[in-house]
């Protein structure tokens, strides 16, 4: 008797990054990992900023996502994300500038928080700007 299967899709704005028939997807949920299996529940859930895997035929692909929603069915998940990158796609050489470029841009900013009022989703956004380097960088070397 054949194995079931779950159709995963990760769809962002831009483009459709995967389709295909999987055993099982791991989704960053906003409190902890959600290892989805073949005949869950359905659920909508907000996904969090990491690291996203799907199994297929006994191999792992790994993809950063930057957040968003999965719709679970019972022998279907959707994800929907602003952002999402095969871990295959990610330059590591390039994501390193990115963690050191976002790091000097926050730095430079609470430097000059001393002296002047800044707002605080700007300092806000600059946070962001840099865990999302520094996750997607630990995501491409392997360390997730």
């Amino acid at each position: 008797m054949a194995e079931a299967m779950l159709e995963v899709e990760i769809v962002t704005p831009e483009r459709a990054v995967y389709s295909g028939s999987v055993s099982h997807i791991v989704l960053p949920g906003v409190v902890g990992e959600m290892d989805v299996l073949p005949g869950h529940l359905p659920l909508l859930t907000a996904i969090a900023m990491g690291d996203l895997a799907v199994v297929e035929a006994g191999k792992t692909r790994h993809f950063f996502v930057e957040g968003g929603y999965a719709e679970i069915l019972p022998y279907k998940v959707s994800v929907l994300t602003e952002s999402c990158d095969g871990v295959d796609e990610i330059d590591v050489e390039r994501a390193k500038l990115a963690v050191e470029e976002a790091q000097k841009s926050l730095t430079a900013l609470q430097e000059r928080a001393r002296s002047e009022e800044v707002e605080g989703d700007v300092q806000s956004s600059h946070e962001k700007a840099l865990e999302r380097a520094r996750r997607r960088l630990l995501i491409a070397q392997g360390d997730k």
